[in-house]
């Protein structure tokens, strides 16, 4: 009954379904290139017990962000939006946590600063919960601006995220 489910993606891909977004005009559906472990390494110091844990759709997950941005920067679209899952905002440089293993924003923007040339990126997190991992990977690096919206008071997951934050 967790909330942190497969069931979650399969629901909302059914609702887009449902909704016919993709009969609107200039809506498209893109089949996620899987993320390579080099793409992984921009962010995270690896370490093997997460290698142990993680399958495919991990690699989706982080391959659907960078996918995504690589249609924007190329101009197939102006804008995106990556539906995947698992999650990623939690995943640290060197630790999964809060059933995130690799961080898939970080992933796509470091990606897209590294092979696209792309000086600065904002990076706009909207979820209950603060997206600690996004902010421990950039939060020394000035050419990345990270916004966490999130529950607050932050006694929620994972007790991050306080308006004196910086970084």
């Amino acid at each position: 009954t967790h909330p942190e489910r497969e069931e979650r993606l399969l629901y909302t891909q059914d609702q887009v379904l449902e909704e016919g977004l993709f009969d609107i005009e200039g809506i498209l559906e893109f089949k996620p290139d899987l993320a390579i472990v080099k793409d992984i390494q921009r962010v995270h110091f690896c370490v093997p017990d997460v290698w142990r844990v993680t399958t495919e759709s991990h690699f989706i997950s982080a391959g659907g962000a960078k996918t995504i941005g690589i249609a924007v920067m190329e101009k197939t679209v102006d804008k995106g939006f990556a539906l995947v899952r698992p999650p990623g905002h939690h995943a640290e440089r060197s630790q999964a946590m809060g059933f995130c293993y690799f961080n898939n924003v970080a992933v796509a923007a470091r990606y897209l600063q590294q092979e696209h040339g792309i000086g600065r990126v904002g990076i706009i997190d909207f979820d209950v919960h603060h997206g600690n991992g996004t902010q421990h990977i950039f939060e020394t690096d000035p050419t990345v601006f990270y916004y966490s919206i999130h529950q607050h008071p932050s006694f929620a997951f994972p007790g991050t995220g306080r308006e004196f934050e910086e970084g």
